[in-house]
């Protein structure tokens, strides 16, 4: 599916996806600048807002993985269980999406913003602390699949890429701060890429063109 977009607006975006690439490789959420975009800049529906954005994702998280992967950071046991749950997220977020009207979707992505907006000037005036410590094995585990389908839902709903929450919530479980960006890289992927499939499945991610 092609869509019109004037020339400001494709420089926008192209932008905001530059600087959603950059906050996603160094602190984590970063996506969510690029669907913010969609839904504000042009008229596409919820689903092709949250599609198209996963799309723009993927060679970026990819990227990013294979940078972490090089420099040892990614702990793969629970960048594995995670992305995993994530992936399977995605399917329930994209069914959901199907009954959110687009208003009521840009309600649900203004509150998320707001939230990452807050979580970020916690981290930075005051250290976000773990909650409690996940380990690597047993039941702990499972704390780690709910986290995934936590951001393979939220995913498939909006078109977030999975960023935005995985970055905080690997925090609040015990995993240090650079693994865990490294974790989201391998995270993202999956996200995007499942969340991408699904809803090219609907016809609902678009190729932008200039008018």
């Amino acid at each position: 599916m092609s869509f019109a977009l004037g020339t400001g607006i494709l420089l926008a975006l192209t932008l905001l996806s530059f600087l959603g690439g950059i906050i996603v490789a160094t602190i984590g959420p970063g996506g969510i600048l690029i669907v913010t975009g969609l839904y504000l800049l042009t008229s596409l529906s919820s689903a092709e807002v949250a599609g198209t954005s996963s799309a723009t994702f993927t060679v970026g998280a990819i990227l990013g993985s294979l940078v972490y992967a090089r420099s040892g950071e990614i702990d793969w046991r629970v960048a594995g269980v995670v992305s995993a749950a994530a992936a399977a997220g995605t399917w329930i977020g994209v069914q959901a999406n199907a009954y959110l009207s687009r208003e009521l979707y840009g309600l649900i992505l203004a509150a998320l913003l707001a939230a990452v907006g807050c979580n970020i000037l916690y981290r930075e005036y005051r250290d976000l602390e773990p909650r409690f410590r996940l380990g690597r094995s047993g039941l702990d585990l499972v704390g780690f699949v709910g986290i995934g389908l936590v951001i393979g839902v939220f995913g498939g709903l909006l078109g977030i890429g999975g960023a935005a929450l995985s970055a905080p919530a690997l925090v609040l479980v015990g995993v240090p701060m650079l693994a865990t960006i490294a974790i989201t890289q391998v995270v993202v992927v999956f996200t995007a890429l499942f969340t991408t499939a699904n809803y090219l499945l609907l016809d609902a991610v678009v190729s932008p063109s200039s008018s």
